[in-house]
């Protein structure tokens, strides 16, 4: 057990302060993961003592140069690029990493925590050299998102990656790890079965926003609205085409950017039931927006990858004080709880249709009622700060584990599974 707050040390992509305001980004959703991370830190930092090395993509390199705005970040020890030459600056950073590493550790600082964001190269590879060390500290995934993982590799990609310097693929990284923070519920089957601690942390709201009370007389058929990426895997084409041929009384309202927009233009200027507003100037807009609606609709199917991240833009639904229509996906049935109205993924379309025209037929009262209780539910359980409360109490538990080798993963996290003993040395 460890008597004094806990030393952190957070590897992950959030950029400086400064480096990600609107000015930067054509899509919001290039800032959702970035205000995940820098919202977390910021309020993990309250708890424990963090420090925080960054690894950026190339394509943000030139923000560099670029004058910086009032955006949040975090004030990384150490930021690494990942730019081309690729193996060369992947090679140079975990190098760089290490180093930074070492210099901790003789300065008396050695983290009792590595919490990596995601499984990406240079990460990994300090992971594996970190596993050879004689003492080091317990390693945890936070695992946000994944290309790969859990995808079905075929015999001559697993043989090349034999040879790719630095490559692992991400069924062999996943196993790196002493225990996980999994954001989609689902993904606990990649630990579970090993007896890995594993603890589901599926998001946060990023803004703090004070709906108008609702109106108790306010007539009219319902509103449905959806903002976030338009994308075909988003659903919102599937969304549209099903609300506009069902021919439902109300408005069907949208915004974001995505692959969709101009198409989405061009629905929208036939049929006069669907309003598309496009790309909102800032990502809080989206809120204020979704005032125009009674039910917000999340549509995230169970693709390949999609059910081991959380749709954070559930939990701004949640925020923004409307009713929700969403698919269970990632375990958003647990967030919402018995007020959510669900989809299902089976038969995915006529099951859409049938709850939108149940929904159109609903008393507004009741959809108002409902909104305010999941409001409620997310405010109070889905803060950021509850998030960083939940982790420092999961890795206290791992730190009693740690020193008596005795406690099974069911006892950590609430769940059954087989107990399992941490490969950190003390």
């Amino acid at each position: 057990m460890i008597n004094r707050r806990l030393r952190v040390l957070y590897l992950g992509n959030a950029y400086p302060p400064g480096m990600a305001g609107e000015s930067f980004v054509t899509a919001h959703s290039f800032l959702t993961p970035h205000l995940s991370e820098t919202l977390l830190v910021t309020e993990l930092s309250r708890l424990a003592d963090v420090s925080s090395v960054g690894l950026l993509p190339g394509s943000g390199w030139e923000r560099t140069k670029a004058p910086r705005d009032n955006s949040p970040g975090l004030n990384h020890d150490l930021v690494l690029w990942d730019r081309n030459p690729a193996l060369w600056h992947r090679w140079s950073s975990w190098r760089k990493l290490r180093r930074y590493y070492l210099d901790k550790v003789q300065k008396g600082e050695m983290p009792d925590f590595l919490v990596v964001r995601n499984l990406q190269l240079v990460f990994n590879h300090f992971v594996k050299w970190l596993l050879r060390q004689p003492k080091r500290p317990v390693i945890v995934l936070l695992l946000g998102d994944s290309g790969g993982l859990g995808e079905k590799v075929k015999p001559w990609r697993r043989f090349r990656y034999k040879f790719k310097p630095m490559h692992m693929l991400e069924e062999q990284s996943v196993l790196l790890f002493d225990a996980c923070l999994v954001s989609g519920i689902k993904a606990k089957r990649f630990f579970e079965p090993r007896g890995v601690p594993w603890v589901w942390i599926p998001c946060g709201f990023h803004f703090h926003y004070d709906p108008p009370p609702p109106d108790p007389n306010e007539k009219g058929p319902i509103r449905f609205g959806y903002f976030g990426t338009l994308t075909e895997r988003s659903g919102t084409r599937t969304l549209v085409k099903v609300f506009v041929d069902a021919k439902l009384p109300g408005t069907l309202h949208a915004c974001g950017h995505g692959e969709l927009s101009e198409e989405l233009k061009e629905i929208a200027k036939h049929h006069p039931n669907f309003r598309f507003d496009g790309f909102l100037p800032k990502q809080s807009d989206c809120l204020p927006w979704a005032q125009k609606v009674d039910v917000l609709v999340n549509l995230r199917l169970p693709y390949w990858g999609q059910d081991i991240s959380a749709p954070s833009k559930v939990f701004e639904y949640g925020v923004a004080g409307k009713a929700i229509l969403s698919t269970r996906t990632s375990g958003m049935d647990e967030v919402l709880g018995a007020e959510g109205m669900y989809i299902e993924t089976e038969n995915f379309e006529e099951s859409l249709r049938q709850k939108l025209i149940e929904i159109s037929g609903m008393d507004r009262a009741e959809l108002q009622r409902r909104a305010a209780i999941i409001r409620e539910r997310i405010v109070t359980n889905y803060s950021w700060g509850e998030q960083a409360r939940r982790i420092v109490e999961f890795l206290n538990k791992l730190a009693g584990q740690q020193s008596s080798q005795a406690v099974s993963g069911a006892e950590i996290t609430g769940q059954t599974r087989q107990p399992g003993a941490l490969r950190a040395s003390s």
